[in-house]
C-alpha cells in the first residue's frame, strides 16, 4: 500500500482523484483512523488487546460506513487484522492490500491530510522505516493560504500559526524521508503544471505503466464535485492556481509566511 501525504489545500484531493483514474489504483475518501491507530500502538505493547482495540477504531469511525465498509467489511477487518504484523506498517498493509483486492485493484492507498499532522507519532511507531510507499505533496504555503481563505471550513486566525506547522510538518516528512526509495516528492505546481510528468512519475513509483486515463478532468472525483471545498476537481488542471497567491494574498501574509515558512520554501525551491 502506500499513503499520499500533504498539507490541506495543497492539491491532495486533485492528486488522489488523478490517480483513481487508473485502472491499478484506488484510494478512498478520507479516513480519520491511522492517527488513532498509531497511538494505540505507541502505548500498548499487549498485541491481542492492541488488535481488538484496532478493529474497534477502524469500524465504529464516523466515516467508516461511507468510505471503508463498501470495500471491507467489519468481518474482514478483523480476519486480515489476525494475521497482520503487530506493528502499524502490518495493520495498514493488510487493510489496504484486502481494499484493493475487493476493488479488483493493483494497489490502494491512503490520503488523509490530518495524518501529516501526527508525522512524529507516526514516526515513533516506525511508520517511517518500514516498506510502505510514501507520496509527498508540497504546495507553496503562500498558495495553501490563498486557498484556505476560500473555504468556510478554515478556523479564524489559521494565517498566523498555519505557516509553521507548514514547516515543520512537510520538513520533517521530507528530511526524514529524502533519498529513500519508498519515497517520492511531487510539487503542486509540477503537478499542475505538467500533469503528465508528475503522473507518470507516481505510476512508475508506484511500480505501475502510466495511462491516459489519469489526465482525463471529466471523469475526475464525480462524488466530489457538489462539494463546496473541491468545486475546481472536475475541471482541467488549473495552472494559475499556481501564482494567483502573488495577487490575492495580502502583503502582510506574504511576509509572515516568508519569514516563520523560510526553512521549508527554501527547501522545496520556493525562495
Amino acid at each position: 500500500m502506500f499513503i499520499l501525504f500533504g498539507s490541506p489545500r495543497s492539491g491532495t484531493t486533485l492528486y488522489k482523484e488523478s490517480l483513481n483514474l487508473h485502472s491499478g489504483i484506488f484510494i478512498p475518501n478520507q479516513t480519520t483512523f491511522i492517527s488513532p491507530v498509531a497511538h494505540v500502538i505507541g502505548c500498548i505493547s499487549d498485541w491481542p488487546l492492541a488488535r481488538r482495540l484496532i478493529a474497534e477504531i477502524i469500524t465504529s469511525t464516523d466515516d467508516y460506513a461511507e468510505v471503508l465498509e463498501p470495500y471491507i467489511s467489519k468481518i474482514e477487518v478483523g480476519e486480515v487484522l489476525e494475521t497482520a504484523a503487530p506493528t502499524l506498517a502490518g495493520v495498514l498493509n493488510a487493510i489496504y492490500g484486502r481494499i484493493a483486492r475487493n476493488a479488483g485493484k493493483v494497489i490502494s492507498g491512503d490520503k488523509t491530510p490530518d495524518d501529516l499532522l501526527s508525522i512524529r507519532k507516526l514516526e515513533q511507531v516506525s511508520l517511517l522505516d518500514s516498506d510502505i510507499k510514501f507520496v509527498h505533496i508540497v504546495r507553496d504555503v503562500r498558495g495553501v493560504l490563498s486557498s484556505l481563505d476560500q473555504v468556510s471550513w478554515a478556523p479564524a486566525g489559521i494565517e498566523e500559526y498555519f505557516p509553521r506547522l507548514w514547516n515543520y510538518t512537510n520538513l520533517h516528512l521530507h528530511k526524514t524521508m529524502v533519498g529513500r526509495p519508498n519515497y517520492l516528492l511531487v510539487r503542486y505546481e509540477d503537478l499542475v503544471l505538467d500533469p503528465r510528468n508528475s503522473l507518470a512519475k507516481t505510476s512508475e513509483f508506484l511500480g505501475l505503466e502510466f495511462e491516459e486515463a489519469m489526465l482525463d478532468n471529466s471523469k475526475r472525483a464525480p462524488m466530489l464535485r457538489n462539494d463546496q471545498s473541491h468545486t475546481n476537481l472536475a475541471k482541467p488542471f488549473l495552472q494559475e492556481r499556481t501564482t494567483s497567491w502573488q495577487t490575492e494574498l495580502a502583503p502582510r501574509l506574504r511576509e509572515h509566511c516568508e519569514a516563520t515558512a523560510a526553512e521549508a520554501l527554501s527547501a522545496f525551491g520556493y525562495l
